[in-house]
């Protein structure tokens, strides 16, 4: 028993929320600056995703213990009054271009095109020989206070989606995608578990056991799992790099977003004027998990060297306020010079005659790096129609 006038509190083990370091062994006034830094420093200066760096703070003596375990807390030293630290709100909102409602401040729309007037302007300048960008309705997505350090490959499944919602070659996409649960991170979380019920990975089921409402971490092949179960075509691609040279990737890449008619020689050099040297097209952004951490592709640039470099839209950073205003200007000419409609609802009839890409035994689970795989190897292969765009996730083992 504690002396009189002493509380005992039980040791628990005690990580940060944001980067997982040990907190144990800190004061707790030392507990509240470290959190004080990822509040004021995090989104800002954050690194990538799940491979935040933990704050350094100097560690300190053990507090008392008592022969049973036990803390005295009475006895610690508080270096200034304690404040009440309030958890961050979630808030866990999913938005697509096609909404009439404002974007949140996670997201930022426009941003593909006004990336593609600055790769015309890097042209131009001579900096950039040619560039290939994805569907514009593509919406950069940042991870935000309450899921940094997590919620990497969260926010990259919101951006498919908002990209699948809001194209218009296979409207079916949108009813398969928003009922009966819509996107988000907390309802992802709920894809992947009711999938696994249904019968779908159960080798990943073994492995997370349960993610509603945790912060654990997912990748593609978890994303995967979401996307098949809903219907969605979608196919993951496994590249081992660790002992290859990495323009094997970046080739495939480049051959994904080049659209087969300009990879030919122009006849004449009339015909090579008309080609811009920046390309637009509606291929959907891929999602390329690596190193820990994911992002989404959305093209990619050759510079004056001849050197190709991917374009990314990095969850782990948010757009500062000049270019995230610049890219809503951009967002509301285009809203101004080409109507956007929500995509049209399928009747009940079309929708039942669809089948769904894949059943539960046809998953192939990819989540262990030992799995021996060729390079570039579709670990999953639908039939689907040349008009239906499809979804690409890559593996790669660094």
């Amino acid at each position: 028993m504690p002396p009189e006038g002493h509380n005992a509190v039980d040791i628990e083990f005690l990580q940060c929320a944001f980067c997982f370091l040990d907190l144990d062994s800190l004061s707790i006034s030392q507990r509240e600056a470290h959190y004080e830094d990822h509040f004021i420093n995090d989104l800002g200066n954050g690194s990538e995703g799940s491979q935040i760096a933990p704050i350094v703070v100097e560690p300190v003596a053990e507090p008392p213990t008592s022969s049973k375990g036990r803390m005295n807390t009475s006895e610690i030293k508080r270096d200034r009054p304690k404040k009440k630290f309030q958890f961050v709100k979630e808030t866990d909102v999913f938005w697509y271009p096609a909404q009439e409602t404002p974007p949140p401040s996670s997201c930022t729309p426009g941003l593909i095109n006004l990336l593609r007037k600055g790769l015309l302007r890097g042209h131009s300048r001579g900096n950039i020989r040619r560039a290939a960008l994805c569907f514009d309705k593509t919406v950069h997505i940042h991870r935000e206070i309450w899921d940094a350090g997590w919620g990497c490959g969260y926010r990259n499944f919101l951006m498919a989606c908002g990209g699948l919602m809001s194209q218009m070659q296979q409207p079916l996409y949108f009813p398969l995608l928003d009922s009966p649960l819509p996107p988000g991170i907390r309802n992802l979380q709920s894809w992947i578990e009711t999938a696994w019920k249904e019968g779908f990975d159960p080798e990943g089921r073994k492995d997370l056991q349960k993610l509603v409402g945790t912060h654990k971490w997912i990748g593609t092949a978890d994303l995967w799992v979401a996307f098949v179960s809903r219907g969605i075509p979608v196919q993951l691609v496994d590249f081992d790099l660790r002992n290859q040279a990495r323009e094997i990737l970046i080739n495939w890449v480049v051959n994904y977003f080049t659209p087969k008619k300009s990879q030919d020689n122009p006849a004449n050099l009339f015909e090579s004027l008309k080609i811009s040297p920046v390309t637009s097209t509606d291929k959907m952004p891929l999602i390329l998990q690596h190193d820990g951490h994911s992002r989404t592709v959305v093209g990619y640039e050759v510079d004056r060297n001849g050197i190709t470099n991917l374009l990314v839209f990095d969850p782990a950073h948010r757009p500062n306020a000049e270019v995230r205003n610049l890219a809503l200007a951009e967002f509301a000419k285009s809203r101004l010079t080409q109507a956007s409609t929500s995509p049209t609802f399928l009747d009940s009839q079309s929708t039942s005659s669809y089948t769904p890409m894949a059943s539960p035994s046809t998953l192939k689970r990819k989540r262990s790096i030992n799995d021996s795989s060729q390079n570039g190897e579709v670990l999953k292969q639908e039939k689907i129609a040349r008009s239906r765009p499809k979804l690409l996730l890559i593996f790669c083992r660094l």
